[in-house]
């Protein structure tokens, strides 16, 4: 029955990815990773007044509420932050799957939902994100979406073995620096981590093909299409492309 609703019907609900577009200046996309911890919001303060966009992922949406937009594909997490999010001045876009838009509520005013699809393309149709399996898959598309050529990822760990602390049968229950915004905290098998670390592999030929710098500021990621750098040199990048 699912299938066939899916295949019929696609609620009116959803959005698309327009202006305005960040091909002007470089991109700066924060998730949540615990390498973040610590990490001082005015250094992208001062980037983003002078032409760098942020881009927030989850929980990091909340952290700096001045972003340039802000990107999430966890339904249980939107369901958590509904209200939140309608109260925040920022675009946020939300992915959202066909059986999942079948029984949500239209988006606030400040909200644009997109369509979810499983897989771990990349899309080039503004109306669609792939999941990849996690938001920080969906939000690297977002920003090429938005025509960004230069990106700078904050806080893509993916890597357990970051936060120093592990519970039993290896599952990582500290692998974020913002726990406070989750009303739970949930534990990821460490398998999990390392096969979505793996899924931005896709995204290297794509983004050679195209033009697109990546450079992931968590030197200890799992994820290992990009080069990986310092908090420092990643800043002192963004200083580099905004000068």
């Amino acid at each position: 029955m699912l299938q066939v609703l899916q295949e019929t019907f696609v609620p009116d609900i959803y959005g698309e990815v327009a202006a305005p577009w960040w091909d002007d200046g470089p991109v700066a996309i924060v998730a949540g990773g615990p390498s973040l911890r610590g990490f001082d919001w005015d250094q992208l303060g001062d980037l983003q007044a002078k032409g760098c966009h942020i881009l927030t992922v989850k929980g990091s949406i909340f952290d700096i509420p001045w972003a340039d937009a802000g990107f999430g594909l966890d339904m249980p997490r939107f369901e958590e932050w509904r209200l939140r999010l309608a109260e925040l001045p920022t675009r946020v876009y939300w992915a959202v799957p066909v059986e999942h838009a079948v029984v949500t509520s239209r988006p606030s005013d400040n909200m644009v939902f997109l369509k979810r699809i499983a897989g771990e393309a990349i899309s080039t149709d503004p109306t669609m994100i792939f999941s990849g399996g996690t938001s920080g898959f969906g939000a690297l598309q977002l920003a090429i979406l938005k025509h960004a050529k230069r990106i700078v990822l904050f806080g893509f760990d993916y890597n357990p073995n970051v936060t120093g602390i592990h519970a039993h049968n290896k599952r990582n229950m500290s692998f974020r620096h913002n726990d406070s915004h989750y009303s739970k905290r949930r534990a990821q098998n460490v398998v999990n981590w390392r096969n979505w670390a793996g899924s931005f592999n896709a995204f290297r030929p794509f983004c050679e093909r195209r033009g697109i710098e990546v450079i992931n500021a968590s030197e200890h990621s799992a994820i290992t299409a990009f080069p990986r750098v310092s908090h420092d040199a990643a800043i002192n990048k963004l200083r580099e492309w905004t000068s």
